[in-house]
């Protein structure tokens, strides 16, 4: 251990502990995979190691969430982000299980109406579509599917572009601008009495803050209410969160022997809509920038969604089915798992130590304080050269992507999973490598990173082979495989947009077919473009940062498009 000098404000580690958001993997190539901070507050320990994290995420009980960890997002009740232990289980074992394939269905087409009501928005009102249409701020439109989507597909409220839920408070905010208005607010809400909120001016930044609080509140309210009248009746509806919610609130839970709490139900109704929506539309916005400034990685998509709706006539449909096209996504699964690796959500998971804890690392083991403080630095690991190679900072979706059975040879060959095979199918069309993740306290074992397969040949060798069909390009060569008969299944410890174990998200699913089903749409007769005057450096630039006050990743400022027809 040596002992660190003052930190100056401008330092990357001083950034890191103020702010909570790591800078990547710089800071570690200074300090290490793994090292300790000392200061008044106690230790922590800073963790870009993927074996010590597939560790620690295994081990629930020895390194649970920290006290008092999520309490800004209480604001409306506890909920299953913001609990742990006990409560926690009984609130994952109500929402979980709403995540169904069943919902999947809903969520596809869901995705795709809104995407389609978010496209004309941007039309002019004229009888002749245009050719091109700039879109000043994506981000702020796929800030507004993704409410609706969340809304009608869990909620079990379909909305048209610009309608509002029923709402239980007066208020001249719509749905929209509620939340909007929430998220701007939402420090000042945290740590302000509410009684105190409640008697601000209504035009100070205070009386602001109570009237997004009252009106998303009572958009709640109003769809919980509409919803126990549902259920109270005896109407034949599909459940949905919602429902789970308030039969949670009714009936008590045979194991934890009680029932839900109104604010519970309240706080868990607030978490799904307000980080779920959020999360997957930022991941959609940096992914149109990504492939704005990419032409020749758009253009192996655009391949990817033609043959889609190809099949998808040649077997008399005119519209994509989730059951039968979903699958078929291979080069968009690759797309979003790429943009999650460099733009994830969270930056930062923090742990702590319930009581003395060993920790192997680089062969030596540690003893890790009773109360010490973890915090798993995701972009740092995201960015590890050690894991995903030389080029770790750009974007290659290539990279998870194997065609097999063309004579490409592992670097290093995976060893057998638990389940005693490397290989398991996920679908018809798509297998996921299973890939073992050894313990940090056998030091030994080889860590099996995603990019050690990927890493001996470019992506263009990569993509020009397939055994689908393929059709020739201007220079004779051969286009990318539009459906990937292997995703690289990353080794525990090295992805963790959605986190990992037990207390991973249980709508990754969702979001995953959100993220399909919406650039299926906006793609299957466009392509998208940066408008004129920003050069792919500028965007790079932009991209470099962060919107300041945003709890998660956002670009600080909007890049313009340009949806083009093709």
């Amino acid at each position: 251990m040596r002992r660190l000098g003052l930190l100056s404000p401008g330092t990357k580690l001083h950034r890191l502990l103020s702010m909570g958001r790591p800078d990547g993997y710089d800071l570690h190539k200074e300090m290490g995979d793994v090292f300790v901070t000392i200061s008044p507050a106690g230790l922590t320990l800073i963790v870009a190691d993927p074996k010590v994290v597939a560790y620690v995420n295994s081990k629930r009980s020895e390194f649970p969430k920290p006290p008092n960890t999520g309490a800004i997002i209480n604001i409306y009740g506890r909920n299953v982000t913001s609990t742990d232990g006990d409560v926690w289980r009984f609130h994952r074992r109500v929402t979980g299980p709403v995540f169904s394939e069943r919902i999947h269905r809903v969520v596809w087409q869901e995705s795709m109406n809104q995407a389609h009501l978010m496209m004309q928005s941007w039309l002019p009102s004229t009888d002749r579509e245009p050719d091109s249409v700039r879109i000043p701020s994506f981000g702020d439109d796929i800030l507004h599917l993704g409410l609706n989507v969340i809304t009608g597909a869990a909620y079990g409220y379909p909305l048209g572009w610009n309608e509002n839920p029923p709402c239980a408070s007066s208020t001249s905010l719509s749905y929209h601008a509620s939340v909007e208005q929430l998220t701007a607010h939402i420090m000042s809400i945290f740590l302000t009495p509410r009684w105190l909120l409640r008697l601000a001016r209504r035009e100070s930044t205070w009386g602001r803050a109570w009237e997004a609080y009252d009106a998303f509140g009572g958009y709640m309210r109003g769809m919980l209410n509409r919803e126990r009248g549902h259920l109270h009746a005896g109407d034949n509806r599909e459940d949905n969160l919602l429902t789970a919610l308030i039969r949670a609130e009714e009936m008590a839970d045979e194991k934890e022997g009680r029932s839900m709490e109104p604010h519970e139900v309240t706080g868990n109704a607030f978490i799904f809509l307000f980080a779920g929506h959020e999360t997957t539309a930022n991941s959609l916005h940096y992914t149109m920038i990504l492939l704005a400034q990419r032409p020749d990685m758009q253009q192996h998509f655009l391949d990817e969604v033609d043959e889609v709706y190809d099949r998808a006539a040649l077997e008399g449909r005119d519209q994509l089915e989730y059951e039968l096209d979903f699958n078929r996504a291979g080069f968009t699964l690759a797309i979003m798992l790429e943009t999650l690796r460099l733009y994830s959500p969270l930056s930062l998971i923090n742990k702590w130590t319930a009581t003395d804890q060993p920790i192997t690392f680089e062969g030596q083991t540690y003893v890790i304080p009773q109360g010490t403080r973890i915090s798993v630095n995701a972009t740092g690991i995201h960015s590890n050269p050690k894991v995903w190679g030389d080029n770790a900072r750009e974007w290659e979706p290539s990279r998870w992507i194997i065609e097999g059975g063309n004579g490409i040879t592992p670097l290093i060959t995976p060893q057998p999973s638990r389940s005693s095979s490397p290989m398991r199918r996920r679908s018809s069309d798509i297998l996921e490598k299973d890939s073992p993740s050894p313990s940090p306290l056998s030091p030994s074992a080889p860590l099996l990173t995603p990019f050690s397969v990927l890493e001996q040949y470019s992506p263009s060798r990569m993509l020009s082979r397939s055994s689908s069909v393929c059709s020739a390009t201007s220079s004779g060569a051969m286009s990318p495989p539009v459906s990937p008969s292997v995703i690289v299944k990353p080794a525990k410890g090295t992805f963790l947009p959605f986190s990992e174990g037990a207390r991973a998200c249980s709508g990754k699913k969702f979001a995953t077919v959100q993220f399909v089903a919406v650039l299926f749409t906006l793609f299957r007769e466009h392509r998208v473009e940066l408008e004129e005057g920003w050069s792919v450096e500028r965007v790079k630039g932009v991209l470099r940062g962060r919107k300041a006050g945003a709890l998660t990743l956002q670009p600080p400022e909007s890049i313009p498009l340009r949806f083009v027809r093709r």
